[in-house]
């Protein structure tokens, strides 16, 4: 091990290592920090591979020749963590007409819904949008391409599973429940069970909790549990049972979001008309019970969009919401153009400029955002962010 270039940089930074090496990369291993990082090809003189994702800081490095540990005091490596926005599907301003084929031939437009879901080398996206011509489709960063899975119009909101090898959709009116895995091509085959629609034809709010046997469904009238196994749908709540929590809300909205942490053991869901979102949990004894988490402030309060999640902010149109391993509720505010982050009874900004629309990517705080309606996390953590007016799906990655 003779030297190393560059000695600092980000993840899946290049990174060459010049000494005297197998050719075999089977026989090699390299850690950064004791984080191993992926080794692209060794001509015996030169080893290239990329920097692994870690902590920030300076790590050593070390390198495994044939189960042989080998350490040189001067060989380590500055971690710089990432931040950016960037546009991964479509083309600002072009939304119209919808347009399948490779990431940068791809047009889509008012994305609704998002899934990550499992590839081959990391997770891909399965995608509801069109507005009131909803499609199905999938976006594989492995094939670099967007395909459409399905000529069913006026499909709603999509879940993903614990295992990512699977999702549930369902059809907004109707309440078709349909499902798809990876392992079938990622082809929608309906379960012929209907969710009991309430309140008119709206796109419906799934979500997955602990076992991927049930998927949870958040109507007009409460909440319901379906049973993909044995077909069957059972009511958890009805709102009615809590007259004070949902007074003055309006449960028949078009939108709606909710999701499922693990952190919490409870699920979260937004109502975009009334800048609220609740929280949902089960007791032991098996009640339910209803909070009202964050928002409920009305537009004219103001545009502050960070402090107390009740007391101070003001969420205009919170719609999807994803929480992280740290169990830390993410929350994209349509009517703000931005993405927050709740943790405790804090609200933070996370990403965007609040009140303020526009299409420019970047770092975090130099994004504008123009409209975002659902986010989704895949299994590295990085978000994907989908809106209703660029004709955008943008990845933001925070390490």
């Amino acid at each position: 091990m003779e030297s190393m270039s560059p000695n600092w940089g980000r993840i899946n930074n290049n990174f060459v290592i010049t000494g005297n090496f197998p050719l075999d990369l089977s026989k090699i291993k390299v850690f950064f920090g004791g984080v191993e990082a992926v080794l692209v090809n060794c001509d015996g003189r030169d080893l290239y591979g990329l920097v692994p994702k870690q902590p920030a800081g300076v790590k050593e490095i070390t390198m495994e020749v044939d189960g042989q540990t080998y350490t040189l005091d001067n060989f380590t490596f500055k971690y710089y963590l990432t931040e950016s926005v960037t546009t991964v599907v479509g083309k600002f301003g072009e939304t119209d007409p919808h347009v399948v084929g490779t990431l940068d031939e791809a047009r889509l437009n008012s994305t609704s819904h998002l899934a990550a879901v499992s590839g081959q080398d990391g997770d891909n996206l399965i995608v509801s949008c069109g507005g009131w011509a909803d499609k199905i489709y999938l976006v594989s960063f492995d094939d670099n391409m967007m395909v459409q899975l399905t000529g069913i119009g006026y499909m709603g909101s999509v879940a993903t599973n614990n295992s990512r090898d699977g999702v549930a959709i369902v059809a907004r009116g109707d309440g078709q429940i349909y499902t798809a895995k990876r392992s079938d091509g990622w082809t929608l085959n309906a379960t012929g069970i209907t969710y009991p629609f309430a309140g008119g034809n709206n796109q419906g709010n799934m979500s997955f909790a602990e076992d991927d046997r049930y998927v949870y469904v958040m109507g007009a009238d409460g909440l319901h549990k379906i049973d993909l196994e044995n077909k069957t749908t059972e009511m958890m709540f009805n709102v009615n049972q809590f007259s004070a929590e949902f007074s003055g809300i309006n449960t028949s909205q078009w939108r709606y979001y909710l999701t499922y942490s693990k952190y919490d053991k409870a699920f979260f869901c937004s109502y975009p008309d009334n800048n609220a979102i609740f929280k949902y949990w089960q007791e032991t004894d098996g009640t339910w019970k209803v909070e009202r988490y964050a928002g409920f402030k009305a537009s004219w309060e103001g545009d502050n969009v960070t402090g107390d999640r009740l007391n101070d902010a003001v969420l205009k149109n919170p719609c999807g919401m994803c929480v992280n391993s740290k169990g830390e509720l993410y929350v994209v505010l349509q009517g703000a153009h931005c993405i927050v982050k709740i943790v405790g009874r804090e609200v933070s900004l996370v990403a965007g400029h609040p009140n303020q629309s526009g299409r420019v990517n970047g770092t975090p705080t130099e994004a504008y955002f123009d409209n975002p309606l659902c986010i989704a996390l895949d299994g590295e953590e990085n978000f994907f962010i989908g809106e209703d007016n660029t004709g955008v799906i943008r990845k933001m990655t925070i390490e």
